[in-house]
């Protein structure tokens, strides 16, 4: 996780993004909760009574809640959807596009139907708040008792498979270096901005076919301010965690600075400084590791069954149609 949040940090994906990635996360993050004072008759028509003024409350506070998900009594919202991503940057990332959030949103979901599995089995503590340590050990004790996780050793065929599938896990993957100049838009830019935006893009395009350094021109306007400190340079990266990057470096040569490009957080032009390719370990040296990942594999596919049959009895809906996909067409 560490090398991955650097590179998503030096690819500038990551600042601003946690606001943006939804037509509902700009109102969740402005409708956080906060401490306010007891309500008063102030708070609802001149003259109301302290109940009417609680009522009144109760209904903006409604008003403002952005729901997400409903599993069973439990509401899942833009506010704990947004504060569930800031933990991982890939999970920022992902949840640029309505398929990632609700991947992301099943995530949510299934924690909370193991902790409802938890809480049926008598496994947190009922005469204090269940702390992280007793979270942790609910978990492994719902876990030996429905999902265990695997002995079974996949046969070699199997095993080689996955290998050829996931060799670049297996090893240094390909990398390429480059600088960048980036250019960001905001997500609720109207096609104006967008123009402006793009013509400052082309303008820097222009700068640097007429022989401005690279360089220097990333100091003086790039947008990521990770990059502006090293003059646009961002080291070296593995695009294919990225598909817009990948396809973008994908015809340059070594030297060779792209054409104004569009990216997850505006307009990009990228220089291509170097290339390495991928260095991956035999298949013999690593196959205990492949055994370790398909039984953890397995496990989570037992987890998922888990939680998808209690999903029947405690009843799950998800309330943003774009969001829908989160929860499977068919429950186990």
């Amino acid at each position: 996780m560490t090398r991955n949040a650097k590179i998503l940090v030096a690819l500038g994906m990551v600042s601003g993004v946690a606001l943006s990635i939804a037509p509902w996360a700009g109102q969740a993050a402005e409708t956080a909760p906060t401490p306010t004072p007891a309500p008063t008759a102030h708070a609802a028509e001149p003259g109301a009574t302290p109940a009417a003024a609680d009522l009144a409350t109760a209904r903006a506070a409604a008003q403002k809640e952005v729901v997400l998900a409903q599993v069973g009594d439990l509401k899942i919202t833009a506010e704990q959807f947004m504060q569930y991503i800031k933990r991982d940057t890939q999970l920022v990332l992902k949840s640029t596009t309505d398929e990632g959030r609700a991947e992301v949103l099943h995530e949510m979901i299934v924690d909370r139907l193991l902790q409802e599995g938890m809480q049926r089995e008598g496994l947190l503590p009922k005469d204090h708040t269940p702390t992280q340590k007793d979270y942790v050990e609910a978990y492994q004790s719902l876990a030996k008792r429905y999902f265990p996780k695997s002995k079974e050793v996949p046969s070699e065929e199997v095993l080689y498979k996955y290998y050829q599938e996931h060799q670049e896990s297996f090893g240094i993957p390909a990398m390429v270096r480059i600088s960048q100049i980036q250019f960001r838009v905001p997500v609720d830019a109207d096609e104006k901005t967008r123009a402006e935006i793009k013509a400052k893009a082309d303008g820097a395009l222009k700068r640097l076919k007429a022989g401005e350094s690279f360089s220097t021109l990333a100091s003086e306007l790039t947008e990521n301010p990770q990059a502006k400190v090293a003059g646009g340079d961002l080291g070296f990266l593995q695009s294919s965690k990225y598909p817009w990057l990948q396809k973008s470096v994908a015809g340059l040569q070594v030297g060779e600075v792209s054409v104004v490009l569009e990216s997850p957080v505006g307009y990009e032009i990228l220089l291509l400084q170097d290339k390495r390719d991928a260095m991956l370990a035999p298949y013999a040296n690593v196959r205990d590791n492949v055994i370790g990942i398909l039984q953890q594999e397995a496990q989570a596919k037992a987890r998922e069954q888990y939680a998808w049959k209690l999903a029947k009895e405690v009843g799950v809906t998800v309330e943003q149609p774009e969001l829908k996909s989160a929860v499977p067409a068919t429950l186990p």
